[in-house]
């Protein structure tokens, strides 16, 4: 029991640490109406904060997971929340265009250790089988942080300012890291944070790479993320705006109902993948097949994406909307389960590798919808688009899986 509440413990601290990620990030977003007022700043401008933000956070994946394998998970994935949310609280205190940018930089690089980190630490709490929930628990938060940041944020901007509001949202961060750290000082959490012992050398960056770049399990995950994660990002990014353009939804409580319906659909995807293969595994399944199943269903109920463009009426696009997204969210855990497997000796270099891939293939694809989309007036394509990605990367998936255990455990260690 108490290696039951360990273990889960730890992964609602990690949900708790992506929500305060995604609620760090947005703040500037939510509070750029003002912002531009008070320091006379054009769309371009906030382009510029929008997108150096991702670009640093990006970049930043390919290093910072080094640092994660050679260091104590413990204090350095706690103080990169607590550096993440001192970026977001000092955003405050910016004076013109040039802080607010230094300020997003910052936040976008430490801001970057969450997902590799979370990964070791759920790579190593849990059995194989297991893996798949508690990365979908802890993925959960970006949707539970985009469901309330809005009004979090908002209320705060109206009450203190939102130079304070920022003050407020950062120093929600404290109070995680002190919990945090109260939470996981029991000696039995001991190899969760050493995966190797303290007296073997440390392997320079170039083996570390070669070593991971050199397998072929890692280029299988690789296409899996690179296709993936555009359709993540697509939902999150552009939906609103398709609801808005292609079926004349306003901003207001219409869209915040669809779009919170949308989310939630993304959340309980998360979670289902987990739930799935623990079911198959226990009905006799090795975790192999299972997790082949439980992926092949999202890839099926994806096809939803492809039938959106053609509905009229909103009534029947947001039942498909929704499946799409709880298909997302059942693929996007899987891939962090087969990310977790390619390199155990460095899941944390493995896993920004691969999120860096993945982020900027996003960012790309994002661009291209934009594109896409003002030349055809029509999101017909990237509808369809994400369906041909889905198949292609159950077919990547397919491959990727033949490197994982047969068994429903693995020998490697886990809170018990």
């Amino acid at each position: 029991m108490r290696a039951f509440l360990e273990k889960w413990g730890i992964c609602l601290l990690l949900l708790l640490a992506t929500t305060l990620n995604y609620l760090d990030r947005q703040t500037i977003g939510i509070l750029a109406p003002i912002i531009q007022r008070e320091m006379r700043l054009d769309n371009e401008d906030l382009g510029w904060l929008f997108s150096v933000f991702y670009y640093s956070y990006t970049f930043a994946q390919f290093g910072v997971g080094l640092l994660l394998d050679r260091f104590s998970l413990r204090w350095l994935y706690g103080g990169a929340v607590l550096a993440w949310s001192a970026a977001c609280a000092l955003t405050g205190l910016a004076n013109g265009f040039f802080a607010l940018l230094g300020f997003r930089l910052l936040l976008g690089i430490t801001e970057s250790a969450n997902w590799p980190g979370a990964m070791r630490i759920v790579a190593r709490a849990l059995p194989a089988e297991e893996r798949a929930m508690g990365n979908g628990l802890f993925t959960s938060g970006t949707s539970i942080g985009a469901l309330i940041a809005p009004g979090i944020i908002t209320s705060l901007a109206d009450w203190l300012g939102w130079r304070p509001a920022f003050a407020a949202v950062g120093s929600l961060g404290a109070i995680w890291f002190l919990g945090w750290v109260l939470s996981t000082g029991s000696p039995r959490l001991k190899s969760v944070w050493l995966e190797r012992p303290r007296v073997r050398p440390p392997e320079s960056p170039a083996r570390v790479y070669s070593a991971i770049l050199g397998g072929r399990q890692f280029w299988r995950v690789f296409c899996v993320t690179i296709l993936v994660n555009p359709c993540l990002y697509y939902f999150l990014n552009w939906l609103p705006t398709f609801l808005n353009q292609a079926h004349g939804l306003p901003l207001g409580a219409g869209m915040a109902k669809s779009l919170t319906a949308a989310y939630i659909g993304l959340d309980l995807g998360y979670l289902a993948s987990g739930a799935g293969v623990i079911a198959l595994s226990r009905r006799g399944l090795s975790l192999r097949a299972a997790r082949r199943a439980v992926f092949l269903a999202a890839t099926l109920l994806l096809g939803a994406s492809a039938m959106v463009p053609w509905q009229r009426e909103l009534g029947r696009v947001m039942p498909l909307v929704v499946v799409a997204n709880f298909a997302i969210g059942i693929w996007i855990a899987m891939y962090l389960t087969l990310a977790q497997e390619v390199n155990p000796e460095h899941v944390s270099a493995t896993a920004g590798l691969l999120g860096g891939s993945g982020s900027l293939a996003g960012a790309l694809a994002m661009w291209a919808v934009g594109r896409i989309t003002r030349q055809t007036d029509s999101f017909a394509i990237p509808f369809l688009a994400v369906t041909v990605a889905a198949v292609l990367a159950a077919v990547a998936g397919w491959q990727a899986s033949r490197g994982t255990p047969g068994d429903p455990v693995d020998s490697r260690p886990a809170l018990r």
